[in-house]
């Protein structure tokens, strides 16, 4: 399963669909403009550490249900 997670070209589409959705910065701060130079950089290292099973996620920034509709 995660070589389908790290195949090329899913990871394009998901590029896509963030860019076309113009997915707001997360808790990181980086923007979808800068996604693409950082995934040029940085796409083998974060394949093998998924592959690896050592790829830890940041943290995601999120809505508390109870709050959302206040």
């Amino acid at each position: 399963m995660i070589e389908q997670v790290i195949n090329r070209r899913n990871m394009q589409q998901a590029y896509r669909q963030v860019k076309q959705n113009k997915g707001s910065a997360g808790i990181d701060g980086m923007q979808v403009k800068e996604l693409t130079a950082y995934v040029k950089q940085h796409r083998d290292a974060i394949a093998t550490a998924l592959y690896n099973g050592t790829y830890l996620p940041q943290a995601i920034l999120g809505v508390d249900p109870s709050e959302a509709n206040t």
